[in-house]
Order: structure tokens, then sequence, then C-alpha cells
């Protein structure tokens, strides 16, 4: 059973690690077959196919959000979280450590406020132009939107029409 916050070893800071000393892999490449390209069908070669352009959209790497304080601090302590006690399910693992997080003195949160800062500031220099809805984009079928019945009142008097309520 693995999970999504694994512990990890920082290493040192070393050259191309990011200030904060964290590792922090923003890009993580999709998993993509590569496949030769294929010769367009349109006469100048310009227009694709929905099918072509979903496949490039897969390509692009997907960008995570950088970490906030609250993640960073997770981050460093889940490891000796779960070696201190017997839990190994993630959502009690998590309620410890928000307990530990809110019982840490301003102080101390501090240190985690600022290298959440230094992340962002990082993050928005590798992606200038990078937006969070670039990564919640809504992929719609083609043809015509599926049809609507509207507001609850609407359900309710299709539902006492067919006499079900």
């Amino acid at each position: 059973m693995s999970s999504r916050f694994s512990p990890h070893v920082v290493p040192p800071p070393a050259h191309g690690l990011h200030p904060s000393g964290i590792p922090h892999p923003t890009i993580v490449s999709p998993i993509v077959k590569q496949e030769p390209p294929q010769p367009s069908s349109s006469p100048a070669g310009t227009s694709k196919s929905p099918v072509a352009v979903k496949k490039e959209e897969e390509k692009k790497p997907h960008i995570k959000k950088p970490l906030n304080a609250f993640m960073l601090y997770m981050k460093e302590m889940r490891a000796k979280v779960v070696a201190e006690c017997t839990l190994k399910e993630s959502a009690a693992i998590n309620q410890i450590l928000g307990r530990r997080w809110h019982s840490l003195s301003r102080e101390e949160q501090a240190k985690y406020y600022e290298l959440a800062r230094k992340e962002r500031q990082l993050h928005s220099q590798l992606y200038p132009t990078w937006s969070a809805r670039d990564n919640y984009v809504r992929v719609t079928p083609p043809g015509p939107p599926a049809p609507s019945w509207g507001s609850k009142l609407k359900r309710l008097e299709r539902a006492m029409d067919h006499g079900r309520v």
C-alpha cells in the first residue's frame, strides 16, 4: 500500500536544487507511448483532428502546484509519525499531523511558511505563465450538450407528474 505523501530522504542542498532545500518535482512527465508522426489528411496540413489534439495534450507535462506550508510540514514529518505509531491508515496519520501542526508555535510554523514562499517564488520563475486552472481543463465530448433539467423544483414537478411523490 503506497501513500501519496511517502517519506522522502532530503539530500543536502546541491547545484540545481532550489533554495528551499527540499526536492520538489514540479513536473510529472506522463507515460506516453511514442508513435511515429502521421501524415495530415488535410491539404494545408494545419488542421488537426480531435484525436490528434487530445494526444498532443497528453504529451504536455503536468505541472504541480507548489506545496503550501502545511504540506511541506507533512512531507517532512510523515515518516517520523509513521515510525512513532503503529497506524498505517493515511487518514489517521493526517489527523495526527494536523493536530501537531496546530500545536506548533508561530515561530515554528514560520519556518514552513518561509519555505512555502520560496517554493511559490521558484515555481513562478520556472513557470511564469502557469495557472492552477491549467490542471483542471474540462474536456467536453464532441456533439451537442446533454439536456439539462434545471432546478430541484423542476425535478420535483416531474416526479409529481409521474405519481412518484
